[in-house]
């Protein structure tokens, strides 16, 4: 099953997001947060930038670097999840995460959000430059690191950060796709509306119950994926970056994964070792890309709309 949607968006310019922080915003931030006597002394923008600023601040001592992502929004709500999520896969598995130093919420120099974090070396999966030898390499490792974060379980479905979930997956999901269709159905052709709206009402046939409720990072795309690509033929994957913890159905997200072609035939392989898939993964795996296209319509614009009407094409060929 070949990913046939696509790509994300390139991250957007710096203006959409205002003006940088200058140097001695950064220095003062830095040192009344973190690091005392630190300077801040150069900036560059770092990958990402799509929804939030990922800037790189170089400093005069130790730490030689520190990433600031940013949003001139005041939500830090969104970093404090985001914080919190990096933390759960730092102590309860073995998944390689930045260490989050600290939340920033409309701070003297800076009246928005974000987080201070640990520079990772390396450089986005989307932009790595290796072999396809190297792919294959590199594609057993994440296939390691995928199955052994989706080894750890608990008894219910819902946000990690959370103590009590759902016991059904469809009941923890289907509030997403709802709310993504209730938002963008008005770009959608009649046919299309008509099609989505019986898809959701028979939606446990779509995705019938069988899951364990699983740990799973919920955004991995190539770039929220670090590598060291300094020898092609050999790359490794060195970290995983925006992740937002919580127990789904698993197929969630490796249908996420195949949706840009982050993860091919060979992933697949390998991870099966560990975490056999269920029958009919491929008709599911197009409910969970029209749900993730649907939110690209309403973040990014309706340039995604055509992907979706083509997935329900495909899913109405299914269904027959």
């Amino acid at each position: 099953m070949r990913p046939i949607l696509p790509a994300p968006p390139e991250s957007a310019g710096s203006d959409r997001h205002g003006d940088k922080i200058g140097l001695d915003q950064a220095t003062s931030i830095v040192q009344r947060k973190l690091f005392p006597g630190l300077r801040v002394v150069a900036q560059r923008k770092l990958y990402g930038g799509s929804i939030n600023r990922v800037i790189e601040w170089r400093t005069d001592g130790e730490p030689a670097s520190i990433v600031a992502k940013l949003n001139n929004s005041r939500n830090v709500a969104v970093f404090e999840r985001e914080r919190a999520s990096l933390q759960i896969y730092r102590d309860h598995t073995c998944l390689p995460v930045p260490r989050v130093w600290t939340v920033l919420a409309r701070e003297p120099e800076f009246d928005g959000a974000g987080l201070l974090m640990e520079k990772i070396p390396g450089v986005p999966l989307s932009d790595a430059r290796i072999t396809p030898r190297g792919r294959q390499h590199l594609q057993r490792q994440l296939a390691r690191h995928v199955s052994d974060l989706h080894a750890n379980h608990r008894g219910d479905f819902g946000s990690a950060l959370e103590n009590a979930g759902v016991p059904r997956w469809i009941d923890s999901f289907r509030p997403v796709i709802e709310n993504e269709f209730s938002r963008v159905r008005e770009v959608f052709s009649s046919s299309c509306r008509t099609f989505i709206d019986s898809l959701l009402r028979r939606l446990g046939d779509w995705l019938p119950e069988g899951a364990t409720p699983t740990l799973v990072h919920g955004d991995l795309w190539g770039n929220n994926i670090l590598v060291d690509d300094r020898h092609p033929d050999r790359p490794e994957v060195l970290a995983f970056i925006d992740g937002v913890a919580s127990y789904c159905d698993p197929e969630y997200e490796l249908a996420y994964l195949r949706m840009f072609g982050t993860a091919d035939d060979t992933f697949f392989e390998a991870y099966r070792v560990q975490h056999p898939l269920r029958p009919g993964f491929g008709r599911r795996c197009r409910v969970y890309w029209l749900n993730t296209m649907m939110m690209h319509v309403r973040v990014f614009g309706e340039r995604y709309a055509p992907a979706c009407e083509d997935l329900v094409s495909q899913l109405r060929q299914m269904a027959r």
